[in-house]
């Protein structure tokens, strides 16, 4: 018997290399999901669950509470809100900051969304998009706010917490998503 065959040499040289966890050999993707994974943590075990459709009725009630401190103290759902300035307020200002830097970015370098004709078809002025796009926000927000949470409340927070209603709730936005993708890619 060779020495290789007797200290199992050739059984080895059959087996796969072991995989390594080093964060170089994981692509981009994988590396962004764990650090947002961790951050996710972190956020909860700091501040508690975070969400961005709740920042709109602290809003109202910033407003309520000044216009009138006692009718806004017998409202339940503002008490139950609490007060305006809350990590997730501060998410809701980064967002409106980002989505303003990126379309000026965009604007400025030229870049157009392909999708945006298909979207926009029958909408051939600024203030009718800026309408719609409002109109839409409203509801998108009445819907999150009956729902009890908005997709980052329910996913980020809901997921890395292993809440089912997250759960289920985002194996149906991603069910959605795909189903709307496809429409579009025929054309529908």
């Amino acid at each position: 018997m060779s020495d290789a065959t007797a200290s199992g040499g050739e059984a080895w040289a059959a087996r796969p290399e072991p995989i390594s966890l080093s964060t170089r050999s994981l692509p981009p993707w994988a590396r962004l999901g764990i650090l947002f994974g961790l951050l996710s943590a972190a956020s909860i075990a700091l501040f508690g669950p975070i969400g961005v459709s709740g920042t709109y009725p602290r809003f109202i009630g910033m407003f309520w509470r000044a216009a009138d401190p006692s009718g806004a103290a017998n409202q339940s759902y503002l008490v139950k809100m609490g007060a305006f300035l809350t990590p997730e307020s501060m998410l809701v200002v980064g967002l409106l900051i980002g989505g303003f830097l990126a379309s000026r970015i965009g604007r400025a370098s030229g870049t157009r969304a392909p999708a945006l004709e298909v979207i926009h078809a029958n909408e051939t002025t600024h203030g009718r998009r800026y309408l719609n796009a409002f109109a839409g926000g409203v509801l998108i927000l009445f819907g999150a706010r009956l729902a009890g949470g908005c997709t980052s409340g329910h996913i980020i927070s809901g997921m890395t917490q292993l809440s089912l209603s997250g759960m289920v709730f985002g194996a149906g936005v991603f069910a959605t998503g795909i189903a709307t993708a496809k429409l579009f890619k025929r054309g529908y």
